[in-house]
């Protein structure tokens, strides 16, 4: 390599990164991370749920030297997937989808995005690298990496938030065997005595400051849980049929054109704009260039078959789940919203063939949504 120094390498990276079109770039050892007793902890608790990979991957998590033996630095990057307006609300007969989900499927865009970044890196080191693209589902704790790097910082919900972008955003790693300076961490924990997402989420998942039950959280409920919903929580799932954004729609750090009308509509007192809290534009491949994209037909998923369900799919994040599970998921908001009066009467007709599926889990929630009052223990 030339004379240019580890400092103006890692600019180089970084600025090589930001034309790839990620909001913020950071970097970090690639040495042990903290909070492996945390982890631990949470897993031993029952708190993953049925995330079985979460405790068989518990010991690596928090090192990702592992991933790429010999990797010294780690480069975070940020996207946005965040919008200027909220949500309206879904029209009659309609669940939400999570934003994240909304646009091109982020593991796809992140991945391409980090592999053009380590072919420009070898021309920029003049030497061959050693590299490692990881979005999402490698076994690497990225929120905690990403604070390390200086992107952001931990809120109470559990959830990466960078100051500038608020918290609608994804994640991508590349490991490198190059020495590079880390960036400073962020030092302050900014949620300051903030609460609005512990009191927001609809089932209770936040137990507390940090501490999310995964078995109560309605993005796992919806995407990772593959069985029978506990009825004492189906109601709850109403409008959402794959995921959840309601810890992030109250919260100061988004934009506070999106967040101040879903605080008042939760019986929240708006937190009043405060300097640096400005969110900046969304990733256009990330964000969805259609509403529809955003609020899905309860009667379309009802009736899914396979090639609708590959159409409607392909290309994006809402892949993750099978076909049935989100026949299930539709079946819990359709009767969620009738058992509240605010749904389509129409549906009971596509609900009632349901009530024979072979998914038992299809079945249960379909005659749930069919039934009159609320859940009562014990109800299939």
């Amino acid at each position: 390599m030339d004379t240019t120094t580890n400092a103006e390498l890692k600019e180089r990276i970084r600025a090589a990164a930001l034309e790839q079109g990620f909001a913020r770039v950071g970097f970090a050892p690639a040495g042990p991370l903290p909070h492996r007793d945390r982890l631990e902890r949470w897993i031993a608790e029952g708190m993953a749920g049925g995330m079985a990979y979460m405790e068989r991957t518990a010991a690596v998590r928090h090192r990702p030297d592992l991933l790429l033996p010999g990797a010294r630095s780690a480069l975070v990057a940020v996207a946005s997937c965040t919008a200027r307006e909220p949500d309206p609300p879904p029209p009659p007969g309609h669940g939400l989808v999570a934003r994240y989900a909304r646009g091109q499927d982020y593991h796809r865009v992140l991945r391409a995005r980090l592999a053009r970044v380590a072919g420009r890196i070898q021309q920029l080191a003049e030497r061959p690298v050693q590299t490692r693209v990881a979005v999402d589902t490698s076994p690497i704790l990225e929120r905690e990496l990403a604070a390390a790097a200086g992107v952001g910082f931990i809120g109470k919900n559990t959830m990466l938030i960078t100051p500038g972008l608020g918290s609608f955003t994804v994640l991508g790693v590349l490991l490198l065997d190059l020495e590079l300076p880390p960036d400073p961490r962020d030092p302050v924990r900014r949620c300051g005595r903030c609460e609005l997402c512990l009191r927001a989420c609809p089932t209770g998942a936040l137990r507390g400051p940090h501490e999310l039950d995964a078995r109560r959280c309605i993005s796992y409920l919806t995407i990772e849980h593959r069985g029978a919903i506990d009825t004492a929580l189906r109601g709850a799932l109403l409008p959402w049929v794959f995921g959840c954004d309601a810890c992030q729609e109250v919260c100061p750090y988004n934009a506070a054109s999106l967040v101040a009308p879903l605080q008042r509509a939760a019986g929240l007192r708006p937190f009043p704009p405060r300097a640096g809290r400005r969110t900046e534009d969304g990733d256009p491949e990330l964000c969805a260039d259609s509403p529809e994209a955003g609020a899905l037909d309860l009667a379309r998923l009802l009736t899914l078959r396979s090639g609708a369900y590959r159409r409607l799919v392909r290309g994006r994040a809402l892949a993750r789940v099978p076909r049935r599970v989100l026949v299930r998921n539709a079946a819990l908001v359709a009767g969620a919203g009738l058992r509240a009066g605010t749904g389509d009467p129409s549906l009971r007709a596509l609900l009632e063939p349901l009530t024979a599926h072979d998914d038992p889990a299809v079945s249960s929630a379909s005659r749930w949504a069919l039934s009159d009052g609320p859940p009562r223990p014990g109800e299939p």
